[in-house]
């Protein structure tokens, strides 16, 4: 389906970027991956690349200079950018705000949203070119769900700006046939999720600890989910779908398959009633 096609995925090289881009390689695409750790990145692509069409490029998408030698390397390639999935992220400061070290607030939200930011403007001129392109962001826990994430102030702050970014850049690109959406993948068992059953459990308060540990037993959203989502946002039948926040867990989305979304609050940050990401 997207041979020929050429594919960023930011933090690809673990968790639910690495099954991101496992879907994107296995449906033909060239894919491009980017960590921060060259040995983890390596890595990534030795298992990829009996796949398909694998690259990795060490970045790390807070530096604009980084991003920009990501989106030059991946062009280099085949000489087209079709498909940008903003995955990288980071928890940062857990705890309450009035504990949190104010430099974890800022690498948190230059990740987390500034990444998305950096990567989207650099390949917005290549997909302009080509007459078409899909930037793909990946919105967090809790974000157009039923309740907010105490303790994690600046993940949620920065995912839900990752959210009102998508709608606002959709809406620039209107009529240039680049749709942008935003993807919550749901709860997965990831290092990064996992990982807070290795800090105080006052720190994380006692929900979200008993959330980790029923991840941990086997309690999660499949990875799955989330790459089978972004296989249908990046395929024509969505091409009709922009501006949107799109749960891989609670979403018929594929009841949109050729559809054009009029409606102005449906699948957006400001849900419709009957149209939320927790089970009725």
């Amino acid at each position: 389906m997207l041979e020929g096609k050429t594919a960023i995925v930011t933090g690809g090289s673990r968790g639910i970027g690495f099954t991101i881009a496992e879907k994107l390689v296995s449906l033909g695409a060239n894919v491009v991956i980017c960590s921060r750790t060259e040995k983890e990145l390596n890595d990534a692509v030795e298992l990829l690349k009996t796949k398909g069409k694998i690259s990795g490029q060490v970045a790390d998408v807070s530096s604009f200079t980084d991003c920009q030698r990501l989106v030059e390397f991946a062009y280099s390639l085949t000489g087209r950018i079709d498909i940008l999935v903003n995955n990288a992220g980071i928890f940062g400061p857990v705890g309450l705000l009035e504990t949190n070290d104010p430099k974890g607030w800022e690498e948190v939200l230059a990740v987390n949203i500034l990444g998305a930011v950096y990567c989207s403007k650099l390949v917005i001129p290549y997909m302009k070119n080509q007459g078409n392109g899909k930037i793909i962001n990946l919105a967090g826990a809790g974000v157009g769900g039923s309740k907010s994430l105490p303790r994690f102030s600046p993940y949620y702050t920065s995912k839900t700006a990752v959210v009102g970014f998508t709608e606002n850049l959709a809406a620039e690109l209107e009529g240039k046939n680049i749709q942008v959406n935003a993807i919550a993948p749901g709860a997965v068992a990831s290092n990064l999720t996992l990982g807070l059953l290795n800090l105080p459990k006052e720190k994380v308060g006692e929900e979200m600890y008993e959330i980790s540990q029923k991840l941990k037993d086997g309690e999660s959203t499949s990875p799955e989910l989330a790459a089978d989502l972004i296989g249908f946002l990046v395929s024509p039948e969505a091409d009709g779908v922009t501006g949107r926040l799109i749960s891989a867990k609670w979403d018929d989305y594929q009841s949109l398959a050729g559809k054009k979304i009029e409606s102005g609050n449906l699948y957006r940050l400001r849900r419709i009633n009957n149209n939320d990401f927790f089970e009725k």
